[in-house]
């Protein structure tokens, strides 16, 4: 129940507040007074698109602010999306200048699918739109399992549909992975035999460089060696001057105490020198070219650039990994086999399930459905449409959607005839408004909505319909708090509350106020809804029979 709405800085409302009672309660007012405002506030709490369009100043954000009772369903939700629980449901919508929105639960900031989530199961608005939605999928099938007292099936449908479109899902990309797999076979089993030929894993391509620069230079490098060896041995070489410095060092040392570390640091000189000499000499010995070596090295590196090439990579490394790619590809499509067995038997098992559920959903909807159409035609006839038959029309089929097994079409005939036609392509708006207020009204005992809003679903009747129309709202409102916006007197009369929405001029700004009418103001109002500007005395009195 929608215990109390607040409004600021909205169209034309700059602040309001509104405590709205339980059971019927009815909205009027001069067209462009501001009726729908209301509505379009509560929409907002609802999750809808929210624009700075709507800002009444534009220097300031615009607040619109719901407190409700919790019932179980909210508050199932609430420790789901792990969001604070309390005494009332407190839902707020913020529009800031620059269009952008907040959304909060008990003053938790929370997202506007989390919003929807929550407001679904506490109040809905009903109007032109719900007409337009009769055609769609869902509002067909939530309309007839409302009447089914069953959740426990329709879960066990659900979740096995689930299971069953996840599965068939896996199913479907498998399958595409596995023929393009299939056409790549060939050339992946292709390029894995050529990687394979070769040792990579062996191959050291700097090794192979620097051993093929030394073969290829094999003659320079050698008499390089010997003029090397030849400046440090010879008589009177770099290792005798080394000596001969060492021993003038040792002289000179003798006279002069204060360098004794020098002689040290020559010594060190000639032991590095010594060591470098046989390292080169251990790596690089003289040996005569060996032309076949050569050969070999160069045709090593001519299949490591051709490869490196041929597989676009930069080094062995990533050639290596190219290849154990290749290798994990092969593997999973070899392996591909028994995932595609292992899915198919999900999805066979998932579409039985969905078959055999769905059968019992068919069988109690088919159940169900007369049971309904008695009673929706039972209201039709108080609403001065007893010409008129609603049907439900199902047919089994063994398509599973996520609804069912079977499709559902609400169907109408008027004027006593046989032929039915799809309530969509009902020409009347008068009498669809009719047709779905009597759908809603043997609905509104089976679901666990605490509020449901009217705007304007009386348009196009007047007179006794009107008053049919009203006492019907009223029916309704003994279980679930009915709010309607309203241009028709019958029904505003028969409301429990009254609230009158006005625009007045303050300062040369135009402000819409809404109030609760008593009923000396009622009467007012009520009589100048029938007799418009003329609020003469039969109006009064036509005004006060219609509140007696």
């Amino acid at each position: 129940m929608l215990q109390k709405l607040s409004i600021s800085n909205y169209a034309l409302i700059s602040n309001v507040s509104i405590d709205f009672k339980k059971h019927f309660t009815v909205i009027t007012g001069e067209t462009g007074a501001g009726k729908s405002i209301i509505f379009g506030a509560i929409e907002l709490l609802l999750g809808t698109r929210a624009s700075n369009k709507v800002l009444k100043n534009p220097n300031f954000k615009c607040v619109v602010e719901g407190v409700f009772l919790q019932n179980k369903q909210v508050l199932s939700k609430l420790v789901e999306m792990d969001l604070d629980v309390n005494e009332d449901l407190i839902i707020r919508r913020e529009i800031r200048k620059n269009g952008t929105s907040r959304s909060f639960i008990n003053d938790s900031p929370v997202k506007i699918d989390q919003l929807k989530n929550i407001s679904q199961y506490i109040i809905e608005i009903n109007g032109q739109h719900l007409i337009n939605k009769m055609d769609s999928l869902k509002f067909k099938y939530d309309f007839i399992d409302s009447f089914l007292n069953n959740n426990k099936l329709l879960s066990n449908y659900k979740n096995s549909f689930t299971n069953y479109s996840k599965a068939v899902d896996k199913q479907i990309n498998l399958k595409k992975r596995a023929a393009i797999l299939s056409e790549k076979k060939d050339f992946l089993n292709f390029q894995l035999d050529e990687l394979s030929n070769y040792n990579l894993e062996q191959w050291d391509e700097e090794a192979i460089q620097n051993e093929y620069i030394i073969a290829s230079n094999s003659e320079e490098i050698n008499d390089l060696l010997e003029k090397m060896n030849n400046t440090y041995g010879r008589s009177g070489g770099l290792s005798d001057s080394i000596e001969e410095l060492k021993t003038f060092s040792n002289d000179f040392l003798s006279h002069i105490h204060n360098f004794s570390n020098l002689n040290d640091r020559i010594k060190s000189i000639k032991i590095e020198i010594e060591d470098i000499f046989h390292e080169i000499n251990r790596n690089f010995k003289t040996s005569s070219p060996d032309k076949n070596k050569l050969i070999e090295l160069d045709e090593l590196l001519k299949k490591i650039n051709y490869l490196l090439k041929k597989f676009n990579v930069s080094d062995l490394k990533s050639l290596i990994d190219k290849k154990n790619a290749v290798a994990k590809e092969l593997m999973e499509f070899n392996e591909m086999d028994s995932e595609i067995n292992q899915v198919d038997k999900e999805v066979q098992l998932y579409q039985s399930q969905c078959l055999k559920l769905g059968r019992q959903l068919y069988d109690l909807r088919s159940k169900q459905a007369p049971i309904i159409e008695k009673k929706i035609n039972n209201v039709l006839e108080t609403l001065s449409m007893g010409h008129a038959n609603f049907k439900i029309d199902l047919n089994l089929s063994n398509e599973i959607t996520r609804y069912g097994i079977n499709d559902n079409s609400l169907l109408i005939s008027v004027n006593n005839t046989s032929k039915y036609y799809p309530l969509h392509q009902f020409s009347s708006g008068g009498e669809l408004s009719r047709v779905a207020l009597a759908m809603k009204y043997i609905s509104s005992s089976f679901n666990s909505l605490s509020t449901l809003i009217f705007d304007e679903i009386d348009s196009g009747v007047s007179g006794k319909v009107a008053s049919e129309v009203g006492y019907l709202l009223k029916e309704i409102s003994k279980t679930t708090q009915v709010i309607n916006i309203t241009h028709l007197p019958q029904v505003a009369a028969i409301a429990k509350y009254h609230l009158n929405v006005s625009k007045n001029d303050l300062s040369g700004e135009m402000e819409t106020e809404i109030n609760y009418l008593r009923k000396e103001d009622r009467i007012q109002v009520l009589a100048k809804m029938l007799g418009g500007d003329k609020t003469g005395k039969a109006a009064l009195n036509n005004a006060l029979e219609l509140l007696n």
